[in-house]
């Protein structure tokens, strides 16, 4: 009988074939790993999808329930099933869509993905200090502008409020009004004098808060902006003159200190002495009035002082005086849009 030949692999056989199995494996391995990190940052993408599809549907459910336009996402109820999805930059845009960017798929970076695309930052005109415009028909000079992307800028009324307009928007309102009747307790010398005695036919008025605050005495008078005359008839001119203004106000220290280079010298809580410097402009101060203007420093906050223009080498003392007239400048905060050339 005869044996038939059993023949194995020999080692070299099983070295060779182990060394192609694994060059097959170093090609194979990335374009398989490669194929699954292509798969899930797809996924991913399509979660950021869903995310954004569901927060569209929560904008549009708030307009329906609430009837405004919602303003940030914690107004919203978002329902989304899913990866947990968190992104850097959430833009609620005035179409109701969303913009998302910087996006994260359970913790996963989705490779600066974006959903929806971002809504362009408009751009404004840059003013500088100075300048001057025109805003319903009334002159102003702008105070205070932070540029090109700034909406609003600050602007000051060119003019004073005259006598007439004093008691227009002061009509009705205790003190509000110029009379002769320099015996009656609530008298309000609403003309301006200057330092030389000269009526400058500007208007002008005390902050009286009651019929009590006198011209001979200080009772029942206030120097609280909030609570002053001098507001009623800022407000009422505001409404009448200025409705697209966002704010009407006095000038303050801040603006004369910060925007327009004079410099402050606070002598006492009460008395204050402001020096121009070249850097302040000649409009800022007027030559032939007094005026008011308010505080927001810590020890007078919200008061109103009137800077009286009588010059000792270029410096304004600045002090509260009842029953004396300065003049109204109003600054008011408007949108760029509003202004004509």
């Amino acid at each position: 009988m005869s044996k038939k030949n059993k023949k194995g692999f020999t080692l070299i056989e099983l070295v060779a074939v182990l060394v192609i199995m694994a060059i097959i494996a170093l090609i194979v391995t990335p374009l398989v790993m490669n194929i699954i990190r292509k798969a899930r940052i797809s996924a991913d993408k399509r979660s950021v999808d869903a995310y954004g599809r569901s927060v569209e549907l929560a904008i549009a459910t708030h307009l329906l329930d609430t009837g405004t336009f919602p303003t940030s996402m914690n107004q919203l109820t978002v329902e989304y099933k899913g990866d947990e999805v968190v992104c850097t930059t959430t833009q609620i845009k005035s179409d109701s869509s969303v913009y998302l960017a910087g996006c994260t798929v359970g913790g996963r970076s989705v490779e600066g993905y974006t959903y929806g695309k971002e809504e362009a930052t408009p751009t404004y005109t840059a003013y500088k200090v100075g300048d001057e415009v025109k805003y319903n028909n009334v002159d102003y000079y702008v105070i205070a502008d932070s540029g090109v992307n700034e909406e609003e800028v600050q602007l000051l009324k060119k003019d004073p409020l005259t006598v007439a307009q004093v008691n227009q928007y002061g009509a009705g309102h205790v003190n509000m009004y110029v009379t002769s009747d320099t015996s009656a307790s609530y008298y309000q010398q609403a003309n301006n004098i200057d330092y030389n005695g000269t009526d400058t036919g500007i208007g002008g008025m005390a902050y009286y808060s009651s019929s009590t605050c006198g011209s001979s005495g200080s009772s029942g008078c206030t120097t609280d902006y909030a609570q002053s005359e001098i507001k009623y008839v800022v407000d009422a001119w505001k409404t009448a003159q200025a409705p697209n203004a966002t704010d009407a106000r006095l000038i303050t220290l801040d603006d004369l200190t910060d925007n327009l280079g004079m410099e402050l010298n606070k002598t006492n809580p009460t008395s204050y002495q402001i020096t121009v410097t070249e850097d302040t402009p000649t409009w800022v101060m007027g030559e032939k009035y007094w005026y008011w203007t308010m505080t927001t420093d810590t020890d007078n906050v919200g008061q109103v002082w009137r800077v009286t223009l009588r010059s000792y080498a270029g410096v304004y003392s600045r002090s509260v005086q009842y029953g004396i007239g300065g003049a109204v400048r109003p600054v008011i905060t408007l949108s760029k849009t509003n202004i004509s050339s």
